[in-house]
């Protein structure tokens, strides 16, 4: 379509329209291969004197292969498939339209003459890499490593970033990675070639150049991610089946969706002006309605009067027929009116966030409230009621106010004074230690009560920032990797050992910035303490001995008890520094990789299928050249008398996160009972108790948020965190401590 629109317009028959070619597609497949989806739609503008015009020649290849396709018939959402035969054909027409266009630019090398180049992508980013490398061995087949290494990262990289957010997405993915392009390089690419590759299952390619005359406007890819990307993302876990619901329309009949309903999604995750899927009838017929259940009824004034009657003609059903209509019968929420909408600024947004996560915008009340003043006037009575103590103000009156940085290079615990420019803005420089990666978040006056935190969890730079506050029950931090990754601008790229300065400017809108400083890499040797965290001793962390005769390798012997042999790592201390399998379910094994540090969801451990009494060494292994080169081994030592191990209780609810905050309350022995104190955050105040650490051995009351004493304590078994115990105001407030 979009080579149609170009041959149109270059013709002598254009009459001065513009032409608008759109491409839509989603790369589809069931669960098991749920990293093959991806969906996306892009129009793309043809007109004279375009920001990137197209350059010189085209070459185009078309081959007959049954690739790729749905026999008539066909009884699954996903095409026939041959991995081999599919890459096989991809590569041939890359071969055939590079060579052919080589001969028509008169032998000149492709890759010498071009700047940047984008593939069509079918199957990820290794495939797109596949066949830049091919085309490399094609201009020179003896080219360097190291400069096949430097073509990729100037020549490709640029043109993925959106295919390693979004995924495959077929027809579209030609002009995703030219957007991919621009949006990476701006400025930078002008009077630049780029090198396009695109191609069609079945099969039909073409390859042709593009030049960046001028600017075209596209948000920087940081920017987008926030402004589009992220706009009203759902959060939904990796392990969610809610994909495969739409995998099982295919070839439906008499059929109504149930997704939205089974995962427990409110009416406010749909968009208004989309259309969403209500019914297939039982003719196969599929009806839509723009907003989906969360509108009423379209406005019959606009709507065409022959739709109208087929509606009535073929008894089609309408939206009434599908549910409770909105209150308004417009939507089931008040629509904010997009005029305030456009004209509200960043720093209103920033605030609101920042005021949205500061402060509980829900209190709980139990019986009669807490009275602390009541006046009568005029025959109303006011009634001030105290619902929490504010936190103590340690600002001296008159001192200058300083601010301290907390981060992964102390482990998260010593505060480092940041120093003050004249600007008024406060800087710190960091340097990127051996992970690539750091973590931080600010003090204000070395207060741990004051402190100052992005508004999500591994924030990027530039983002609302939130605080002086005391925290919330998961400490966010910002997070500075030099890694190269979808999740970062380019500019923050950097090898292990380069320095950067960080700026917390204070004010009305606070901001955090950073930026690479212009320096050679500083040589970085990794002298942190490891721990293991193993179920023998309800992973308490246990100090790893660092083997003198080879760097890089740190060990631990333990021994198996009725607890079994299942551990993760830490580094210095610090759970922001976890080490885990690469596993998406069980346990990692001998064999299983070691996901980058910090990388991999709590819960991920490996496990050593042994008997008791048997004692392990256990090894940690990081490469002192490549510290991303991690691995873990052990090997049978001993056997000895196994130890006896007595039960040990912790408590786990929502003042530590259910245990994912890693702060462990253990229950130790105060007479004849087990105690243990918690401070009161929030309320309601909820928890279990669970033994020695193992997740399906929880204790829990015989109801569902039980807050009353005649109840019956159930387990040790597995439950979900409904059956739990829950106290209220009537029991606590908010600053007590409770002994359970």
């Amino acid at each position: 379509a979009g080579l149609c629109a170009q041959n149109w317009v270059e013709s002598d028959r254009w009459d001065g329209r513009y032409a608008i070619a759109i491409a839509t597609d989603i790369s589809d497949a069931p669960f098991e291969v749920i990293f093959s989806v991806g969906a996306a739609c892009t129009a793309a503008l043809y007109y004279p004197d375009a920001p990137l015009p197209h350059h010189s020649h085209r070459a185009s290849c078309i081959l007959h292969r049954f690739d790729f396709f749905k026999p008539v018939g066909w009884f699954h959402m996903g095409p026939v498939v041959d991995g081999k035969y599919s890459i096989d054909a991809y590569m041939n027409c890359v071969d055939a339209c590079y060579q052919t266009l080589k001969h028509k630019m008169n032998g000149r090398p492709l890759l010498g003459i071009t700047d940047y180049n984008v593939f069509h992508t079918g199957g990820g980013y290794h495939v797109v890499k596949k066949a830049f490398e091919r085309c490399i061995r094609a201009e020179d087949p003896k080219t360097k490593a190291d400069v096949r290494e430097r073509y990729v990262q100037e020549k490709l990289l640029p043109s993925v970033n959106l295919l390693k957010i979004i995924g495959p997405c077929h027809t579209v993915s030609s002009f995703l990675n030219i957007s991919s392009v621009v949006m990476t390089k701006w400025e930078e690419a002008l009077g630049k070639i780029l090198l396009v590759f695109t191609y069609g299952s079945g099969c039909a390619s073409s390859m042709y150049q593009l030049r960046f005359d001028d600017m075209a406007w596209f948000d920087p890819l940081a920017v987008w991610k926030v402004k589009q990307f992220y706009r009203n993302a759902i959060h939904v876990s990796p392990d969610l089946r809610l994909h495969q619901v739409y995998i099982d329309t295919w070839m439906k009949f008499d059929y109504r969706p149930h997704g939205r309903i089974s995962f427990g999604f409110g009416y406010d995750s749909y968009e208004l002006d989309a259309y969403y899927l209500l019914e297939i009838d039982p003719w196969g017929r599929r009806f839509y309605h723009r907003g989906g259940m969360r509108t009423g009824p379209m406005n019959r004034k606009i709507m065409n009067s022959t739709a109208l009657n087929y509606d009535k003609v073929e008894n089609r059903h309408t939206r009434e027929h599908f549910g409770q209509l909105p209150p308004n019968g417009e939507a089931w929420e008040k629509q904010e009116n997009k005029e305030e909408k456009a004209a509200r600024s960043l720093e209103d947004t920033w605030r609101e966030i920042e005021h949205e996560m500061t402060f509980e915008p829900e209190v709980e009340v139990d019986g009669a409230p807490s009275v602390v003043a009541e006046k009568v006037s005029q025959g109303r009575t006011l009634v001030v009621r105290e619902i929490g103590a504010p936190d103590d103000d340690d600002d001296e009156e008159g001192a200058e106010t300083s601010y301290q940085i907390v981060g992964t290079w102390t482990a998260m615990r010593e505060p480092q004074q940041m120093s003050k420019a004249a600007s008024g803005a406060f800087t710190y420089e960091v340097t990127l230690g051996t992970n690539g990666w750091e973590q931080f978040y600010l003090l204000r006056n070395n207060s741990w009560s004051k402190k100052i935190y992005p508004a999500v969890h591994k924030s990027w730079k530039d983002m609302p920032c939130v605080g002086p506050h005391k925290g919330r029950e998961r400490q966010m931090c910002w997070q500075l990797s030099g890694r190269p990754g979808w999740d970062l601008p380019g500019e923050d790229e950097a090898p292990v050992g380069s320095r950067f300065c960080i700026t917390f400017t204070p004010g009305q809108v606070k901001r955090l910035t950073w930026e690479k400083l212009e320096e050679e890499p500083q040589k970085i040797s990794d002298d942190a303490t490891y721990q293991i965290l193993g179920s023998w001793s309800c992973f308490d962390p246990q100090e790893m001995t660092p083997d003198p005769s080879r760097p890089g390798v740190h060990f631990a012997e333990v021994q198996c008890n009725r607890l079994g042999l299942k551990f993760h790592f830490l580094r210095n201390q610090d759970y922001c520094q976890n080490l885990a399998p690469v596993v998406e379910e069980g346990y990692g094994t001998l064999y299983s990789a070691v996901a980058p540090i910090g990388q991999q969801n709590a819960g991920r451990l490996w496990q050593i299928e042994a008997q008791d009494g048997e004692v392990y060494r256990i090894e940690l292994h990081r490469s002192v050249d490549d510290p991303s080169e991690i691995s873990v081994r052990w090997q049978k030592v001993d056997s000895r008398p196994s130890q006896v191990v007595e039960d040990r209780y912790f408590l786990v609810g929502s003042f530590n996160r259910w245990g994912y905050a890693f702060e462990p309350f253990e229950l130790t022995l105060n007479g004849d009972a087990l105690e243990a104190e918690v401070q009161v955050q929030s309320l309601p105040l909820k928890f279990q108790i669970i033994e020695n650490m193992v997740e399906d051995q929880r204790l829990y009351p015989d109801d569902k948020d039980c807050g009353s004493e005649e109840h019956q304590v159930c387990g040790p078994e597995a439950q979900t965190r409904e059956w739990c115990w829950s106290l209220g105001s009537g029991v606590c407030s908010v600053g007590e401590t409770v002994t359970v």
